[in-house]
C-alpha cells in the first residue's frame, strides 16, 4: 500500500491522538502515506463545503505534540448515515478517488461495524479499540479505560473525604452503559462498600440493608459505585416498592426509568441513612491520558498500521495478556463482555467489618 487512512469514530477516549500519532509514523516508515479524516465517517463522506473541514494529509509533524493531548484533534462523532449500504458504497468511492488503500479506524463497536462493511466493499480496514467503557469482548483493555478509571478514582476519592466529614452514603454513577468494568475496578481500588453494574443482578432492597448494617457497624461513610446501565440488571420492582412505602409515592417510575438520584433517594428512605448522588458524567472522558492508555495507544496504532503494510485486513487489533492480538471483526463482540465475578467478590470481602 501507498496510501492509508485513519480516522476516530463514536465517543472519543483519552489516548485517541496517541493513536493516530503511531498510525501516522509506523505507515511514514513504511514509506506510505496517511491522510486523516475529520468526524470520524462523516469526513470520508466529504460533505462539508471545504475539502479542509473533510479531510487532510497527516506527515509526522503534523502528529507532534500530541501524545500527550486528551481528546482527538481528527474530531469525533456519530454517523448513522452509514447504517445505508448506499452510502457506505459512496465512502468506499470516495476513498479510491483519493488513492486511500486502507484504512484504520479507532473507536469501538459500531465503528467496527463500519469498518467490516468498507472492508467487505473492499476497501479493507484495520480497527483499533478506542472506548473507555472496556466493552469490547475480544481485548482486555481498551484505549481510553484506564485513564476514565483514574479519573473515576481522583474523583471518588475526593467524595469520600466529605462523605466521612457529613457521616453520610455517598452513590458515585459512571459511565457503562453495557459494561460495569469502569464501576467495578473504581469500587475496589477505592475500597468501595457496594458496586452495582449492568452484568449482575442486584436488588435495591439488599442494598439498603447493607448500607444500614454498615453505618451501625461503625462505618462513617460508605460508597456505593453505580454503573450508569446498571438499572438493566435490578431485579427489584419498583413501582410496586414505592406502591408500599409511602415516604416513596413521590417517586413514580415507568418500566424501570429512573434517575441514579432517585435511586439514592430510595436507598435513604429505606436505610435510614442520609445518601447522596454524584453524577460523574463526560469528565470521565477528558484528560491527559495514562502513561498505560499512551502505551496501549501506541502499541495497537503501530500494530494497525504493520497490518495494512502487510495487505492483511479485516481485522480488530487488541491486547491479551502482555500479547497483541488481531481478530477479524466478526469475532468482536463474539461471547459477549461479562464481569470479573472474581472482581466483584472481591468487593464484598473488602468491605466486610468483623467486630
Amino acid at each position: 500500500m501507498k496510501r492509508i487512512g485513519v480516522l476516530t469514530s463514536g465517543g472519543d477516549a483519552p489516548g485517541m491522538n496517541a493513536a493516530i500519532r503511531s498510525v501516522v509514523r509506523t505507515a511514514l516508515h513504511h514509506d506510505m502515506s496517511v491522510v486523516g479524516f475529520k468526524r470520524g465517517y462523516n469526513g470520508v463522506l466529504m460533505r462539508s463545503q471545504n475539502q479542509v473541514d473533510d479531510f487532510e494529509i497527516l506527515t509526522a509533524r503534523s502528529v507532534s505534540d500530541k501524545i500527550h493531548r486528551g481528546g482527538t484533534f481528527l474530531r469525533t462523532a456519530r454517523c448513522l448515515d452509514f447504517l445505508d449500504p448506499q452510502v457506505q458504497r459512496q465512502a468506499v468511492s470516495n476513498l479510491h478517488a483519493l488513492g486511500i488503500e486502507g484504512l484504520v479506524c479507532i473507536g469501538g463497536d459500531g465503528t467496527y461495524k463500519g469498518a467490516d462493511a468498507l472492508t467487505n466493499l473492499g476497501l479493507p480496514c484495520i480497527g483499533v479499540p478506542g472506548t473507555i467503557d472496556n466493552d469490547l469482548a475480544y481485548t482486555d483493555y481498551t484505549i481510553g479505560f484506564d485513564t476514565a478509571l483514574n479519573t473515576a478514582c481522583e474523583c471518588l476519592n475526593k467524595i469520600r473525604e466529605t462523605s466521612d466529614s457529613h457521616e453520610r452514603a455517598s452513590m458515585l454513577t459512571v459511565m457503562g452503559r453495557n459494561c460495569g468494568d469502569i464501576a467495578l475496578h473504581t469500587a475496589l481500588t477505592c475500597g468501595a462498600e457496594i458496586c452495582m453494574i449492568p452484568e449482575i443482578p442486584w436488588d435495591i432492597i439488599d442494598v439498603a440493608e447493607r448500607v444500614k448494617w454498615g453505618v451501625l457497624r461503625g462505618k462513617r461513610s460508605m460508597i456505593i459505585v453505580f454503573a450508569e446501565g446498571a438499572l438493566s440488571s435490578l431485579t427489584t420492582d419498583l413501582e410496586k416498592l414505592c406502591a408500599e412505602h409511602e415516604e416513596l409515592h413521590d417517586i413514580v417510575p415507568h418500566h424501570n426509568l429512573i434517575t441514579s438520584s432517585q435511586i439514592a433517594m430510595i436507598i435513604e428512605k429505606l436505610s435510614g441513612h442520609e445518601t447522596r448522588s454524584t453524577v460523574l458524567g463526560y469528565i470521565q472522558r477528558g484528560g491527559s491520558p495514562s502513561a498505560r492508555d499512551r502505551l496501549l495507544a501506541t502499541q495497537l496504532g503501530a500494530h494497525a498500521a504493520d497490518l495494512l503494510a502487510m495487505d492483511r485486513s479485516g481485522l480488530a487489533v487488541g491486547v491479551r495478556g502482555t500479547n497483541l492480538i488481531e481478530v477479524p471483526f466478526a469475532d468482536v463482540q463474539k461471547g459477549e463482555h461479562t464481569a470479573d465475578s472474581g472482581l466483584a467478590d472481591l468487593v464484598d470481602i473488602m468491605a466486610v467489618i468483623r467486630n
